[in-house]
């Protein structure tokens, strides 16, 4: 069975409720660690720290509100700066949904308060405790209301009751929703048939008991991604392992969708204007210098009849067949014949001159049409989902086993406390300030696989850094591992005792793979020359060198955008930077593109 549903715009409240109740622990008790604009206009990032971990809340008054896995260009707009000054550091202390109305109310250990209306028209808004405003996303004045700086935030006025008489209205025309006050699509959902009052009171107690049920955290996030989601089931729909996925899966699918606007498109559409009017009198000029010119020639041909109208009659007017034509009785016939093919070459050379301005305007057009694009492009490449592990240093194995590996002291400690199982295999770089690298679940692995991490351990490592060729790694299993020192003695952050024997890898090459892998979406890839020619097709191979980590990345991106056709990979240049260990040189690309290379020391 199938039901009809529009496409869903914005989160209900029935949608609030439901993210609330089962994303309030990832809320209350954590803190407001940083805010980001986005390059969707009036959206934000909220980086949220728990106990748990962090997590990244988008924000979109009037739209939506929900935790995202996909990542998303940041910026740092007037107003998100405005949102830091008021609200980053800030614990979140208590989060409700305001009853029956779409407002999710935020309270700080600052004492300020946060408004979230998803309302049409929404605004985000950061009061104190006594909700006098101190920042709204957007001055509104309404007829109950009036949202800026220093006016007090009040609710928008609660529906009043309906009348018996409007509600029988209504129910002839089907228009329940009103009535019940949920979205139409949850009555579709639940199959209600509202012809007259008693079945009024059983499709009450059926919302009442979906609202109930939502409310004891009895939610089954279901999704349709080209019509709705919703926090019960409904024909036809996709079940997700959680209500706040299937929100982020919707939403972000409908914000890709609609990356379609660029601030350079209105002038593109000018110049298009100018373009075809131009074309269109460039037409007119030549048909004008083509009539003038055969005023001339006509005058010419027939020159004994012409110079007898004009010597005898003085006329300024001649008739040849069915033309006539402006003459100067004072002038030759001649003469006048040469005013005519001198109209008609000044209109010849306004033509050229539009002509030119065309391929001015038609080159200025390309150039935008591909910022246009190429920023397009990079907001679509940039908007995708991110793995759990990509916080560490990764790759995958030739056989496909995960390695993860420390960033930096507390990952190090992190990797080793949290994710190291026993049967995992742990490596390490023989040199101080090297990253703790584990393979998970490390199952019939074998030693191209090892060899595969080792590359990564090494690479990490301070050896980069100190410009070193290779170095030793040794591994062992995760069992040999231990953050417990001997008696007596003291293990510092970040390491740790490997007890038994160690397996060593000697002279692992500082050789690091890094390229785009375009299954399933756009993103870059680290590890062994032999993992990332199978996994990317364009790729460049680094070594340790003398080339800034910021310039290098720009030139990776250029090889890379050459190999693949893609300007918008442009948008990977701060995730590029993280990759590269340290200062390094280009060793190779995949099309043996040496671009100059041997400029490079």
């Amino acid at each position: 069975m199938s039901i009809k549903l529009t496409k869903k715009e914005s989160m209900s409240y029935v949608d609030l409720l439901a993210w609330l109740v089962e994303s309030r622990s990832k809320l209350e008790g954590c803190r407001v660690d940083n805010i980001f604009s986005t390059d969707r206009e009036n959206t934000y990032l909220l980086v949220i720290h728990c106990p748990s971990g962090d997590h990244s809340l988008v924000i979109e008054p009037s739209k939506r509100v929900h935790f995202t896995n996909f990542v998303r260009n940041k910026g740092l707009s007037n107003k998100a700066r405005m949102l830091r000054e008021l609200i980053r550091g800030s614990v979140i202390r208590r989060v409700d949904v305001i009853e029956n109305e779409r407002i999710l109310k935020m309270e700080l250990s600052n004492n300020t308060i946060i408004y979230i209306e998803l309302l049409p028209k929404g605004i985000l808004v950061i009061t104190d405790m006594d909700n006098k405003i101190k920042f709204v996303t957007e001055h509104k004045e309404f007829r109950d209301r009036v949202m800026k700086p220093g006016e007090m935030y009040v609710l928008p006025p609660k529906q009043e009751g309906l009348p018996r008489e409007e509600i029988e209205k209504l129910i002839k025309k089907g228009a329940i929703a009103r009535i019940l006050g949920v979205p139409q699509e949850i009555i579709s959902a639940l199959s209600l048939n509202v012809t007259s009052l008693e079945d009024l009171e059983r499709a009450k107690f059926e919302v009442a008991k979906v609202l109930e049920d939502i409310r004891e955290g009895k939610i089954t996030p279901c999704i349709d991604l080209e019509k709705t989601v919703l926090p019960i089931e409904f024909p036809g729909c996709t079940k997700k392992e959680s209500f706040n996925e299937a929100l982020d899966e919707y939403f972000t699918n409908k914000e890709r969708n609609e990356i379609t606007e660029d601030k350079n498109e209105g002038e593109i559409k000018k110049l298009e204007s100018t373009i075809s009017n131009l074309n269109q009198t460039i037409k007119e000029l030549r048909d004008n210098a083509e009539q003038f010119r055969n005023y001339g020639r006509l005058l010419m041909e027939n020159f004994s009849q012409i110079e007898a109208e004009i010597k005898y009659k003085g006329s300024n007017e001649v008739q040849i067949g069915n033309y006539k034509i402006q003459v100067n009785p004072k002038l030759s016939v001649t003469k006048n014949a040469a005013i005519y093919f001198d109209k008609a070459k000044e209109l010849e050379a306004k033509a050229r001159k539009a002509e030119e301005t065309i391929q001015q305007l038609t080159k200025k057009k390309a150039e935008l049409e591909a910022m246009v694009n190429e920023s397009k492009e990079g907001k679509i490449i940039s908007l995708r989902k991110k793995e759990w592990y990509e916080k560490y240093h990764w790759s995958i194995t030739t056989n496909g086993f995960l390695v993860i590996a420390g960033r930096d002291v507390d990952q190090n400690e992190s990797l080793v406390r949290k994710l190291l199982e026993p049967d995992d295999i742990f490596l390490h770089a023989d040199i101080q300030g090297a990253p703790a690298t584990i393979i998970k679940n490390p199952k019939d692995i074998q030693e191209i696989d090892i060899i595969d991490a080792a590359i990564i351990a090494a690479s990490y490592s301070k050896a980069w850094k100190l410009g070193l060729a290779s170095v030793d790694v040794f591994w062992v299993y995760g069992n040999q591992v231990s953050k417990s020192p001997p008696a007596g003695e003291y293990l510092p952050k970040g390491s740790f005792m490997i007890y038994g024997k160690k397996n060593y890898l000697k002279n692992v090459k500082l050789e690091l793979a890094i390229g785009i892998n375009e299954q399933g979406g756009l993103r870059l890839e680290a590890g062994s020359i032999n993992v990332i020619s199978r996994r990317c097709k364009a790729y460049v191979t680094i070594t340790p060198g003398e080339n800034d980590q910021q310039k290098l990345a720009e030139r990776i991106l250029k090889i890379l955008s050459r190999q693949t056709g893609l300007e918008g990979i442009k948008v990977f240049q701060e995730d590029l930077v993280r990759l590269i260990p340290g200062k390094s040189r280009i060793a190779s690309s995949s099309d043996k593109l040496k671009d100059n290379l041997s400029d490079q020391t």
